[in-house]
């Protein structure tokens, strides 16, 4: 009887720890659809995070929680969190992800062109700017454009 009762006891608290371990890993995935060009980050779970779902959140990651609810589905992206530097690279979240004015919602086809999309939680990830003056000199730039 008393082993019985313990075997009851036991399956209950599993099937508990097994639902409560699911809950966490399949309430926020979503979340990267609500992003734009989540995918082209490459970054999945670490868009937000340091070492995966559940891992203590990167600096894009805090700045999404101030503006959405535990397991909450409300849309965050937008014009407050696009003009954000979260991870202080001097280059806007919006810019990393394709969308400098946060217009993109859920839905839209992805803006920008993949290759040039970076992670807006890791200062490391950015694209160098090449500019078409590089080491040249002023003379040699107009001489150039006048076709000289």
């Amino acid at each position: 009887m008393i082993n019985r009762r313990v075997a009851s006891v036991t399956s209950a608290l599993a099937l508990i720890g097994l639902l409560g371990s699911l809950a966490p890993a399949d309430a926020r995935g979503f979340r990267l659809n609500m992003l734009p060009n989540a995918a082209n980050t490459g970054a999945s779970c670490n868009l937000c995070h340091t070492s995966g779902g559940g891992t203590p959140r990167n600096a894009f990651g805090l700045d999404m929680e101030k503006l959405v609810t535990a397991g909450g589905t409300e849309v965050f992206w937008g014009a407050d969190l696009a003009a954000l530097d979260s991870d202080g690279d001097g280059v806007p979240n919006g810019v990393e992800l394709g969308d400098p004015s946060g217009s993109w919602s859920a839905g839209d086809p992805q803006p920008s062109d993949a290759a040039s999309i970076t992670h807006p939680g890791d200062e490391s990830s950015f694209i160098e700017t090449i500019t078409a003056v590089g080491e040249a000199s002023w003379a040699a730039v107009k001489s150039l454009i006048r076709g000289q």
